[in-house]
């Protein structure tokens, strides 16, 4: 089935063939919405460690074998000419990003910056070549960034003025058991080095993307975007049993990536990370996701868990797999929240 067959209506008369990229936490969520759908087909699986070759995708995602093995030969999969590749690895690997588009083959992925400038302009460029090349289409999303800004924007429909739209992550982190993420992040990160700061900001850069986005699907001119963090310090050892976090050192974090036009802040993605409560200033979370706009009308959407915890691998996963068909579906190029239908749950009742 080439790009663009599918329209945006109507049933599915074939399942798009769909290839998953790795099986880390996210991956291994992406695979329990794949199989089974009736929209899509799960035919090929990419494996990053050598451990995991030749194994069924099933058995390394926690499900019952599935007939499918994973494998580290790109070729081989790209052989399979899929519609699709859910690419969720923890870094990209552009030259794979690059084969993958001017192959025929589209990509959903979890890597924000993939569609922007986070990871570079010379990577951008290639990414954007290749999709012309290949007629293909690539759509980053996730939790957030991601689809609480898709939420946002719905909610801007009842808006007659805006004057600012601010999304808030507030959640405690110390459920998800993912050091090599939370190093990068900035925790356990001395407060007080400036090197912590900037692994933060760094950390940030696909929310920053995340404004662009946003203000181009409100058709707002933006005059800057600029960056603030504040740090909340452990009061004593930490040990979560996947990662430990020294007295003194960073066990939560406060940040805004915001968007300035005439003089003040009028898009804000923030964030409250916390690793939890034993430190200061030990802010208040609200568990969850909080969209906010301010104007005429004010109002206030929550996103928050029914249970103790949303769980951040589905969350991440679940928006970008319910994409498939819209992207496979959309014009070439790099496609964002404000070029596609609103993703839905489509298919998800059970």
């Amino acid at each position: 089935m080439t790009h663009g067959d599918l329209g945006r209506v109507g049933p599915l008369v074939t399942p798009l063939r769909v290839v998953q990229w790795t099986t880390g936490r996210t991956g291994r969520a992406a695979v329990r919405g794949l199989v089974g759908h009736p929209t899509v087909e799960l035919i090929g699986c990419y494996a990053w460690s050598d451990d995991k070759v030749g194994r069924d995708v099933g058995e390394l995602c926690g499900i019952e074998p599935i007939g499918v093995e994973a494998t580290n030969d790109v070729d081989a999969l790209l052989a399979l000419r899929p519609d699709c590749v859910v690419y969720t690895p923890y870094r990209p690997d552009i030259d794979h990003v690059v084969r993958m588009l001017e192959s025929g083959c589209n990509i959903v992925s979890t890597l924000y910056m993939l569609s922007g400038t986070g990871y570079g302009e010379d990577a951008r460029a290639l990414i954007v070549a290749a999709a012309a090349r290949g007629n293909t289409s690539l759509y980053t999303s996730g939790v957030y960034p991601g689809h609480v800004p898709m939420v946002a924007l719905a909610a801007s429909a009842m808006s007659l003025r805006i004057e600012r739209l601010s999304i808030l992550e507030s959640v405690d982190m110390s459920e998800y058991a993912n050091e090599q993420m939370f190093r990068a992040m900035g925790i356990d990160g001395d407060p007080a080095d400036p090197a912590t700061a900037a692994l933060v900001e760094r950390s940030c850069g696909s929310f920053r993307d995340q404004i662009v986005v946003l203000a181009a699907a409100l058709a707002l001119d933006l005059d800057e975007i600029r960056f603030d963090a504040d740090f909340a310090v452990a009061d004593e050892d930490l040990d979560f049993g996947f990662m430990t976090i020294g007295k003194g050192r960073v066990a939560g974090i406060r940040g805004t990536i915001a968007g300035w036009s005439g003089g003040r802040t009028r898009l804000e993605c923030r964030s409250v990370w916390k690793m939890g409560d034993t430190m200061t200033p030990n802010w208040p979370i609200v568990h969850g996701y909080l969209v906010e706009v301010e104007g005429e009308p004010g109002y206030r959407v929550r996103i928050e868990p029914l249970d103790a915890h949303l769980d951040g691998a589905l969350t991440t996963a679940m928006p970008v797999v319910n994409a498939i068909p819209a992207v496979c579906a959309a014009p070439a190029g790099v496609v964002n929240l404000g070029e596609l239908p609103l993703v839905r749950g489509a298919h998800r009742f059970s």
